[in-house]
């Protein structure tokens, strides 16, 4: 039981709210801060204008890839405790992405609701299994920065994609031996490797995002932007770590003491070209997913309450000496 007093929900309420306002005004901060040196300003949007077409197509495609890899990471987490297609996971983690960015996360409410009355897995199960989806996002998180530690400077980008993939087939692998023994453990591995995908694409995106303004990162700068990034995005008080994010790339950027550095207005300005590109992506997705979402609720309620509908429309009716009696049409 909880020993909190009875105004605590609405406390914790405006706490939210106020949060989703700080954040709201972060953000508005670090694109008055980006833009508020014409000079440098001039130079971002030259680069920007010249950016290469692959750094262009990732930063847009990248929030897709991130999509499905960690819908098929909460497809995994949740199957072990019932029955979900992966399209439908799909519909359901687009339409949380969205609703995540209104005030108090009604997208993570609302699809641990969802799994309660059409998948049938109990609320403490589907909140385990997101639990464990932040778990695995930072153990592929410390996967990633303990690579990127290995990776010596001036490896070329072919070497580094290529070590940095090999969690992928290692996991897939494992998964495939712990599938023999047991499905749950198989679906946990595979989870973890679904999140190291998502990972690696948003270590993707932020290096797309900064050869945009003609910054070259390393890999370990990227690591640990998205690091940082990632543990913005988990903030409860306000959705998608918005305002939040933007000024922790930031400060991360401006705290690696490497040969390369790369100061807090370039830093922001990357964070500032992917969360465009991400609401470009998740105003369009997220309206067709909750659409794709109210629909199959609403078919799920109906077909369930079918046969009580017709129990009531129908009652069985019986004779004087109780025994049932049998239906005409004049009776309807």
């Amino acid at each position: 039981m909880s020993d909190e007093l009875p105004s605590s929900p609405r406390r914790s309420s405006l706490v939210r709210r106020s949060g989703y306002v700080v954040g709201g005004i972060l953000l508005g901060a670090a694109a008055v801060y980006f833009v508020a040196n014409p000079s440098e300003l001039g130079s971002f949007i030259d680069q920007m204008l010249r950016a290469p077409v692959w750094a262009i197509l990732l930063v847009l495609l990248g929030p897709i890839l991130n999509w499905i890899f960690v819908s098929q990471c909460l497809w995994a987490l949740n199957r072990r405790h019932g029955e979900i297609a992966r399209l439908e996971m799909l519909a359901l983690v687009g339409s949380a992405w969205l609703l995540n960015h209104l005030p108090m996360r009604p997208g993570l409410v609302g699809r641990i609701g969802y799994h309660a009355k059409v998948n049938q897995i109990r609320v403490r199960d589907s909140v385990e299994a997101s639990v464990w989806s932040l778990v695995h996002a930072i153990i592929a998180n410390a996967i990633g920065l303990g690579l990127a530690l290995l990776i010596s400077p001036g490896v070329g980008i072919a070497q580094i994609a290529l070590i940095l993939s090999i969690p992928i087939f290692v996991l897939i692998i494992a998964a495939m031996l712990a599938e023999t023994k047991s499905d749950q453990l198989g679906l946990m591995i595979r989870g973890l490797m679904w999140r190291y995908a998502d990972l690696l694409v948003w270590m993707l995106r932020y290096a797309a995002a900064f050869a945009m303004l003609g910054v070259e990162i390393t890999p370990l700068q990227i690591v640990l932007v998205t690091a940082v990034s990632q543990a913005a995005q988990v903030i409860p008080i306000t959705g998608g770590g918005i305002g939040f994010r933007e000024w922790g790339v930031g400060l991360a950027a401006t705290m690696y003491k490497g040969t390369a550095v790369i100061d807090m207005r370039t830093a922001i300005g990357a964070d500032l070209i992917n969360r465009v590109a991400e609401t470009i992506i998740v105003v369009p997705l997220g309206l067709w997913c909750t659409a794709i979402v109210t629909r199959r609720f609403r078919a799920a309620m109906k077909e369930r309450g079918s046969p009580e509908d017709e129990s009531v429309r129908h009652p069985e009716q019986k004779d004087d000496a109780g025994h049932p009696r049998e239906q005409h049409p004049a009776d309807d």
